[in-house]
């Protein structure tokens, strides 16, 4: 199959979450397959219920279509974890190239000044800026309830990839002890004037992480590169598009892809929203080449590193218009 006719595997993982061995199998070699040719994939018959992402949806339109001065009293810059709103134009993920057409809004765990990650002053893990219950309410209870259902689905993914390898299928529980995701709200605005050279919604970019989990509205604009060409990742009902990050590319000794993706700008009078979940592992875990993954005719490619010093590497060789920042 040609890069211009390749699309995205659909993977229906849900008797594999219920338990039937030879489904669980199935499905994570699936995984692995996808994980391997495209570092992308979609997941179904994941068990979140669909209210809370339409919950999700409405509260991330309802906080994105107040007025931008309004917006500007979270600003990410407020924040000395990277947490709250960041406006049209502040990020260019594609290094070199015109500021991205969105704007969005960051949580991560919401940690307080006693949390130990907290006090031991580790980089951009405290508190969030939440929005005015009295503007958006019920804002803070919808994050954190997808948030918390979208964890779950993390730790499930990771046990079938472990599976996928031929090891316990909770072997990645010991590195998510204490782990550091994020949610992304993001709202792509239709483009009323003319676009610079290259400016997209979101620029050609890899993420950092483990895993991504991506929920998508039916607008579209998403694609991935494949060999060497973009493809289109369009809307399923009721599904996440999942892909693998910087880190899984690392961490399977490049068993697993991190593939560049993006969002195109959005026509006149049409908006786009989504939501990412950066399902990040604790900060302090060491990760080296994983079992399976390297052998005589494999060896590692990358010396063992901790989660927190590769997302502080990325944060290093990212330029972006005013900030560093995990994409879509």
């Amino acid at each position: 199959m040609s890069a211009s006719m390749a699309s995205l595997p659909i993977i229906d993982i849900a008797a594999a979450l219920q338990g039937d061995i030879e489904a669980r199998s199935q499905a994570a070699r699936a995984l692995d397959a996808a994980g391997r040719q495209y570092g992308f994939f979609y997941v179904t018959g994941h068990g979140v219920a669909a209210a809370l992402r339409e919950a999700l949806f409405a509260q991330s339109k309802a906080f994105f279509d107040l007025p931008l001065e309004t917006k500007l009293q979270w600003h990410i810059d407020r924040s000395t974890v990277r947490r709250g709103f960041d406006p049209v134009g502040w990020q260019s993920l594609d290094a070199g190239m015109p500021a991205d057409l969105k704007e969005s809004f960051y949580l991560g765990v919401d940690r307080g000044v006693d949390d130990p990650l907290v006090r031991a002053q580790v980089p951009n893990q405290g508190p969030n800026q939440w929005p005015d219950e009295a503007l958006v309410p019920g804002f803070q209870a919808a994050t954190q309830a997808y948030a918390d259902a979208l964890s779950h689905l993390g730790h499930q993914l990771l046990g079938l990839l472990a599976q996928s390898l031929a090891l316990p299928a909770d072997f990645f529980e010991r590195y998510l002890t204490d782990p550091m995701p994020v949610l992304r709200l993001l709202h792509y605005p239709p483009t009323e004037q003319g676009l610079l050279a290259g400016q997209v919604g979101s620029g050609a970019h890899t993420d950092w992480g483990s895993v991504t989990l991506l929920a998508q509205d039916a607008v579209g604009g998403l694609q991935v590169q494949y060999e060497g060409q973009w493809i289109d990742v369009p809307f399923v009902p009721d599904s996440f598009v999942v892909n693998m990050g910087d880190l899984m590319a690392r961490w399977s000794n490049d068993r697993w892809r991190s593939a560049l993706h993006r969002v195109l700008p959005q026509p006149s009078q049409r908006h786009r929203y989504s939501a990412a979940y950066f399902f990040d592992i604790d900060y302090h875990a060491v990760v080296s080449a994983l079992p399976g993954c390297v052998d005589a005719a494999h060896p590692a490619r990358y010396a063992p590193i901790t989660a927190g010093q590769h997302i502080v590497e990325m944060y290093q060789r990212t330029t972006v218009a005013a900030g560093a920042s995990e994409g879509v």
